[in-house]
């Protein structure tokens, strides 16, 4: 008999053969058992390669200025599975979790369902149990097939579309793009925070007859200022700082996303300077040892962490190193390799994860010198502040997992002070 949430998680982990089963027809039938195809009065899907979760977070903030109820659903968590679902800005409990598993059991009869499905139907199921006025729903993979995808939103926004994911979603842009396009909806609203974006995504939001409000035309967050489009007039607001710890193309989409749904506090704009994500250029001091966390695991991430960090004032450092076997690995390393003084490469504990033997082997020779293998990232981690003594600044990057274990060993010691 399954109680905890721990016991649950265990079950619906190896219930479905397959991870990333990308069908709807399966997950579709059980939400409409549940009556949840409409989790809340607005809802909002939010698709692209990176910036996502940064963006579902600019949009939970400034919900909370606006007043109105809200729900916010991410993946992956990096610490608790409880991180994928919030309610007015706080976890759902165990408990909370565990009745909508259990509820969702009860209905499926002998559908089979993924993980990740289990974990959006949840959310969609508290959501609509908590009466909101607002789902904001991260798309997992892709948008077309992708299971958050059975919803019927309000509006869609897509941010910058790169390589990741392609022995799914295809290994061109526009094959990608066009995944991304299928949340689109007929006569729908589309936010658009790709400043190149593909042609497949317009040429679908065209089909679809969509209302398109474009990065850099109808909105924009640059040089000091954010703007953006509502009820056809544009309206801007200058900016207390120029550095954020968010993409600044997800807050400008989060901004333009609220208008259009007619939830905009403008005075609220400007704070959105100081939101802040955990794994998103998160800062520790350890006794006088800067560590920076990022979950950065395809070369376009890697490219704007790469560019963070030299702003910061760190053109060389330690990294603590580990990633999944599906990614581009070389390029991820080109991306950030001229800042590395020293690669602390880690095993990461999934299945999915490339084995840091390989991880080495795709290193250029110089850096093979500077490099070790770990077991861990609790020892990567240790081995890069002890060899560091303070002088280098260590980055932890990679797949979720690095930041998340990164996060749990931190959280443990006592002089670690997040900044």
């Amino acid at each position: 008999m399954r109680q905890t949430l721990e016991q649950w998680l265990d079950y619906i982990g190896g219930l479905h053969p397959i991870t990333w089963d990308l069908t709807l027809d399966r997950v579709s039938e059980v939400a409409q058992r549940l009556g949840v195809v409409k989790p809340a009065r607005q809802v909002v899907l939010v698709a692209g390669t990176n910036g996502k979760g940064s963006c579902c977070e600019a949009l939970a903030d400034l919900a909370t200025s606006a007043g109105v109820s809200f729900g916010v659903t991410t993946s992956p968590h990096l610490q608790r599975f409880n991180e994928r679902i919030r309610i007015n800005g706080a976890e759902a409990t165990d408990q909370q979790i565990v009745s909508a598993f259990e509820q969702i059991e009860s209905v499926r009869a002998d559908i089979s369902l993924s993980y990740f499905e289990f974990a959006c139907l949840a959310a969609l199921l508290l959501f609509k149990e908590a009466d909101l006025d607002l789902a904001i729903l991260e798309i997992g993979l892709g948008g077309r097939l992708d299971a958050m995808n059975l919803v019927d939103p309000d509006l869609a926004v897509i941010l910058p579309i790169a390589l990741d994911h392609q022995s799914y979603l295809g290994d061109t842009l526009e094959a990608i793009g066009f995944e991304k396009a299928g949340i689109l909806r007929p006569n729908g609203t589309l936010v658009l925070a790709d400043p190149e974006p593909p042609n497949s995504i317009l040429a679908e939001a065209a089909r679809q007859r969509c209302r398109v409000r474009r990065i850099g035309r109808a909105f924009d967050w640059v040089d000091g200022e954010v703007s953006w489009m509502a009820a056809d007039l544009r309206q801007s607001l200058n900016l207390p700082s120029t550095e954020t710890c968010l993409p600044s193309g997800s807050l400008a989409a989060a901004v333009q996303a609220m208008a259009e749904l007619g939830l905009l506090n403008p005075s609220r704009v400007p704070q959105l300077c100081n939101v802040t994500l955990l794994g998103r250029l998160t800062r520790f001091d350890l006794a006088g040892q800067r560590v920076y966390l990022d979950v950065a695991h395809n070369p376009h991430a890697v490219v704007r962490l790469a560019a963070e960090l030299s702003r910061r004032g760190c053109p060389s450092i330690r990294v603590v190193f580990g990633l999944y076997a599906d990614k581009d690995v070389q390029a991820i390393i080109a991306a950030i390799g001229p800042m590395v003084h020293f690669w602390h490469l880690t095993q990461v504990s999934e299945a999915r994860a490339l084995p840091v033997e390989q991880l080495m082997t795709c290193l250029p020779a110089p850096d093979q010198a500077r490099a070790e293998m770990t077991g861990s990232v609790q020892q990567a981690l240790e081995n890069a502040i002890r060899s560091s003594g303070g002088s280098d600044t260590i980055v932890v990057f990679g797949s979720f997992p690095v930041v998340g274990e990164a996060l749990e060993y931190l959280d443990h010691q006592s002089g670690a002070r997040l900044q």
